[in-house]
């Protein structure tokens, strides 16, 4: 018996979660990908097939498939922080997913320039520079997973001691990472107005820091729960950081695609030096 699958969509995180967790079944041998309508070539679909790869002993592409599969899981809920127990199913992928118990370095993951980086507040310095300036005794490593392949997004991310990212799609790689460790995701929290982005913010006619009249999709709260989640699901340790402030303004009319983020880059220090000990 094998997966059938026909998902089109480029973002790593829709995915794992919209259709490699939800089709997964440990007694499957095969899987296949229906790629009508898609980009075998694309970096997303690169990383996909590399996934299925490692959960599967073979993958194949095929035009079309008729015969659909069920759902064996129904996933879990993105939206709201929720404090899930570990789940067997979650676990068994990232147990094929995941090399390592330890790490040897701490990962800090950026975008390019302008788009999410992080800086450390008091000092406007770019965070890996901050982070230098403390001489932590464990080595630093800055990846933009962007600019490499799936198997070097999971080279890089298999012997991490800590995993410092924004929140983006690129956090799905702390599937990557060895068991004992812990996602650090800087999250959205503060100044979290408006879904999509209103035009005065994005014109930048006020501030991105200040309150605007737009409206939100949701709830009045921050709502992205994606990877706190995720960590519950498979045992692993999650921290959470607010950001300060931000600055450059956005993107796109997404409210996570801000262009600079500035952090309590000692907080971080300060929590990385306290988790070491316990890691």
């Amino acid at each position: 018996m094998s997966l059938i699958t026909n998902f089109q969509d480029n973002n790593i995180f829709h995915n794992f979660a919209f259709d490699i967790i939800l089709y997964y079944h440990p007694r499957y041998k095969k899987a296949i990908i229906n790629c009508d309508n898609i980009d075998r070539e694309h970096p997303v679909q690169r990383w996909r097939y590399f996934v299925l790869q490692k959960l599967y002993t073979k993958v194949e592409y095929k035009n079309y498939v008729k015969k659909k599969h069920k759902k064996y899981y129904k996933g879990y809920d993105f939206a709201t922080f929720i404090n899930y127990q570990p789940s067997n199913h979650m676990i068994s992928i990232y147990n094929k997913l995941s090399k390592f118990s330890f790490g040897e370095y701490i990962l800090l993951v950026q975008r390019g320039e302008n788009n999410r980086y992080l800086y450390d507040y008091n000092t406007k310095l770019k965070l890996e520079d901050y982070l230098e300036t403390k001489n932590l005794k464990i080595p630093i490593r800055v990846c933009n997973f962007e600019n490499l392949s799936a198997q070097e997004q999971y080279d890089i991310c298999s012997k991490c001691l800590f995993f410092i990212a924004a929140h983006g799609a690129g956090c799905t790689n702390i599937l990557f990472t060895p068991k004992m460790t812990p996602l650090i995701e800087i999250n959205f929290r503060k100044h979290w107005y408006c879904d999509p982005i209103c035009d005065k913010h994005f014109k930048g006619e006020i501030s991105i820091n200040s309150k605007c009249n737009g409206r939100l999709k949701f709830k009045p709260h921050f709502h992205k729960a994606d990877y706190h989640n995720l960590c519950k699901l498979i045992n692993k340790k999650y921290i959470e950081m607010e950001a300060i402030e931000y600055s450059e303004g956005f993107l796109s009319e997404n409210p996570i695609c801000k262009q600079r983020i500035y952090i309590d880059g000692n907080a971080l220090f300060q929590r990385i030096n306290f988790k070491k000990s316990f890691i």
